[in-house]
């Protein structure tokens, strides 16, 4: 399987319940990965997922679906038959983790113990090599989930009321 399956099998099974820019479309099929590696120890595709400043990339996503930029993907590429065990995998992602805006899943591929923060390096395009993703946080069968910065907002709501009102007015 490729990456670009995973991305077009987002997209086409996916997209219209969580649509996504290039950006978060990357992330979701990085998320992929790691999941596939924590409960197989196996990746799921063998395309050479990097570090970038703003997360994991994947080339031949970025090749697939760049040209559309910043704008939500409208249809895949092409369509791909997927394996059923892969579906699923794919599936619970999707479930997990596409309602989520690009915003919150840069922030928690990018977090510490990930294996995103282990190896980038400014600069530098250093590959997420699937044992670094193994052996981070991002594989880790207790992981958890995106802290929310909605969710966050939200805290500093409810511990300093005031606090939002002021930016507002500043």
């Amino acid at each position: 399987m490729r990456a670009v399956d995973v991305a077009n099998y987002l997209v086409e099974r996916w997209g219209r319940c969580y649509p996504a820019t290039i950006h978060k479309l990357n992330r979701l099929v990085y998320l992929v990965q790691a999941e596939a590696i924590a409960t197989t120890g196996e990746p799921l595709f063998e395309d050479r997922i990097e570090a970038w400043q703003c997360g994991p990339v994947v080339h031949a996503v970025i090749h697939a679906f760049g040209e559309q930029g910043d704008a939500m993907i409208a249809a895949p590429t092409e369509h791909v038959e997927v394996k059923s065990d892969a579906v699923r995998l794919i599936d619970s992602v999707a479930e997990k983790y596409g309602p989520l805006p690009a915003f919150d899943l840069v922030s928690f591929v990018r977090r510490p113990g990930g294996a995103w923060a282990r190896v980038y390096a400014p600069g530098r395009e250093a590959e997420i090599m699937s044992d670094a993703i193994k052996a981070s946080a991002d594989a880790s069968a207790d992981a958890s989930g995106p802290e929310l910065f909605s969710a966050m907002l939200d805290a500093v709501a409810q511990n300093m009321p005031r606090a939002l009102k002021m930016l507002e007015t500043s």
